[in-house]
């Protein structure tokens, strides 16, 4: 039968990697001994601490998937477009166009937005229309109004759930329509057609869908050779890592005082680059170029391209 100080030993060697200090054998040992500490408790005491944590950190994913080599060149000028963003946003502020929670969040979203009219420009610039190319951004009422300005002579559409009285005049067209009430399985007709590009971003995380219904029922509202745009957070983004290194379930529960407004906010389903690559290849577009944004991310020359904090997938229509 084992004694007291083998078991502890034995425990230690376990769960820590080495063997009892001086004062874990002083504390255990007769603890154990005498009956006041059972030996499973002693087994939960030391898999709980820190030291036991911080030898099974899980591995990390194994590197992103290759992308397109035309990806590196298009995220280059990602943020050549800011300074024309900031003048955008000013003038339509100045002009009474933008109400205070439209300016507060085009400035949070300005390296985004930015990042979206640069891809609009390098990736329609070759089209025969440009630059009259149309172009429907899914749910938001702030960015036409930006690109409006930016990139005179689009022809911007909108779909949203609601009609947005300052995109009158605007826009070509508001379609009113709430896709989370679509049925987009097989072969799902939206109201809209011949885009040259759809804008669908940071809307997929809201929504209870399979990605390769929703990007094939979009993309069936391109012309032939449109562009699918696509941006949604990285799953595998570094605070994510962080928590599942750290035992933590990344995903936050849904709100328990929930309202009608928390559907906008909540994020039910986070993907990445591996699942939005074979859910564009799924829907029959093929992946024009994808990159890793770091539009969410502080500065950090050490932060690894996989780990950035937001995704970018374009696929194109046959």
């Amino acid at each position: 039968m084992r004694s007291a100080e083998e078991f502890v030993a034995a425990a230690y060697e376990a769960l820590l990697g080495r063997g009892p200090d001086k004062s874990g054998l002083a504390h255990y040992v007769p603890a154990i001994a005498s009956g006041q500490l059972d030996p499973a408790d002693l087994l939960r005491i030391l898999a709980g601490s820190g030291e036991a944590k911080s030898r099974f950190v899980p591995p990390a994913p194994p590197p992103g998937p290759s992308l397109p080599p035309a990806s590196d060149a298009l995220e280059q000028g990602r943020r050549d477009p800011l300074a024309a963003l900031d003048q955008a946003i000013a003038a339509l502020h100045a002009a009474g166009h933008l109400r205070p929670d439209q300016r507060a969040y085009a400035e949070v979203h300005r390296l985004r937005f930015a990042e979206n009219a640069h891809a609009i420009a390098s990736l329609l610039r070759d089209s025969s229309d440009w630059p009259a190319c149309r172009v429907l951004e899914v749910g938001s009422s702030v960015t036409p109004l930006l690109y409006h300005q930016m990139l005179p002579g689009l022809r911007l559409h909108s779909l949203d759930l609601f009609d947005h009285a300052e995109l009158d005049g605007i826009v070509d067209s508001q379609i009113r329509l709430d896709l989370e009430k679509t049925d987009v399985r097989g072969a799902a007709t939206l109201p809209f057609a011949d885009m040259h590009m759809v804008l669908f971003c940071e809307v997929l995380e809201h929504m209870v869908v399979n990605p390769a219904n929703m990007f094939r029922a979009l993309a069936a509202g391109l012309a032939p050779g449109g562009l699918l745009y696509v941006t949604t957070p990285n799953f595998y983004r570094r605070n994510v890592r962080r928590l599942i290194a750290a035992g933590q379930n990344p995903q936050p529960l849904y709100p328990e005082a929930y309202g009608p407004e928390s559907r906008f906010h909540h994020h039910v389903r986070e993907y990445t680059m591996a699942e939005l690559l074979d859910a564009m290849r799924a829907a029959g577009l093929q992946v024009e170029v994808a990159w890793y944004s770091d539009c969410w991310d502080a500065p950090d020359p050490g932060l690894p391209v996989e780990e950035r904090q937001n995704l970018v997938v374009v696929g194109r229509r046959g």
